[in-house]
């Protein structure tokens, strides 16, 4: 049960921390982006929906054999881009560059609660 419960709470660590690392460098790129309606709120509404709807569109079509995974992300990067577009009412080429830097936030979230859902397995194991 231990290993079940360490990564269950590994997944919901990332996805905090995904949400709130891709807030805060999507409120950043907004502002290099010199996006007029950037603000930390709306930064934090889009990184919650953007990062929802990526794992949500991703694990839909995991269902798909061959081509499921690579259809999911790129349909879940279009739907991301046009919510991001939405959220902070601004073009299709600034949206993208704040959801690189959704991006970046994500690989960072993932490998931060890889190290700890690691270090929380050895040492639920005594190691």
């Amino acid at each position: 049960m231990g290993i079940f419960a360490t990564f269950g709470i590994g997944i919901i660590f990332a996805f905090i921390l995904m949400v709130i690392i891709g807030g805060f460098l999507m409120w950043v790129a907004a502002k290099i982006a010199r996006v007029e309606k950037s603000s930390f709120a709306r930064a934090m509404a889009a990184a919650v929906a953007a990062s929802f709807i990526e794992i949500f569109v991703a694990f839909l079509f995991n269902l798909i054999p061959v081509f499921g995974n690579l259809f999911g992300f790129i349909l879940g990067l279009v739907i991301a881009i046009l919510v991001i577009k939405g959220v902070f009412r601004t073009s299709f080429g600034k949206a993208l560059l704040v959801w690189i830097f959704n991006l970046a936030a994500a690989f960072v979230a993932l490998a931060l609660a890889a190290m700890i859902m690691a270090s929380s397995f050895l040492l639920s194991r005594g190691i």
